[in-house]
């Protein structure tokens, strides 16, 4: 695969981001609520989580740049859903493809595979056009 698409990038950080979420909560269920580390762990795991949603979110604000790219990126949310819960790995987002903050019901929301395949949707589009472009202006100055 070509490792120069962005979107390879912002998928290996995800993944590393979830691995390091998973560890920090693995540490703080290892210890009591009593111990006083439990604090450290609890904020730790926090920590992680918060990062892990900022990389989530940055799969969703890198376009990819190849076909190959654009098929890993639904490979990968594919395949992380499939293998544990979404809410885990993925953001709660708020209409506008942002982590969501507020509790409001009334609140507009999507689901983040909605912002995955709008992303993916919007770069075979322009990569279709471009193709589609390149093809009429090839046909033209073979007829002339």
């Amino acid at each position: 695969m070509d490792t120069s698409d962005p979107i390879i990038a912002a998928i290996e950080a995800h993944r590393r981001a979830c691995a390091e979420t998973r560890a920090a909560y693995e540490r703080l269920s290892a210890v009591e609520d009593d111990d006083p580390q439990w604090i450290a762990a609890n904020d730790a795991a926090g920590e992680a989580l918060a990062v892990q949603d900022d990389f989530a979110v940055k799969l969703l604000e890198t376009q990819p740049t190849t076909i190959a790219g654009a098929a890993a990126l639904l490979t990968y949310y594919v395949d992380a859903v499939a293998t544990t819960q979404p809410e885990v790995v993925f953001p709660e987002l708020d209409g506008n493809g942002r982590p969501f903050e507020s509790k409001s019901i009334d609140e507009p929301r999507r689901d983040f595979a909605y912002f995955i395949v709008r992303n993916v949707a919007a770069v075979l589009s322009s990569m279709a056009t471009a193709v589609a472009t390149l093809m009429n202006s090839d046909l033209v100055s073979v007829a002339v």
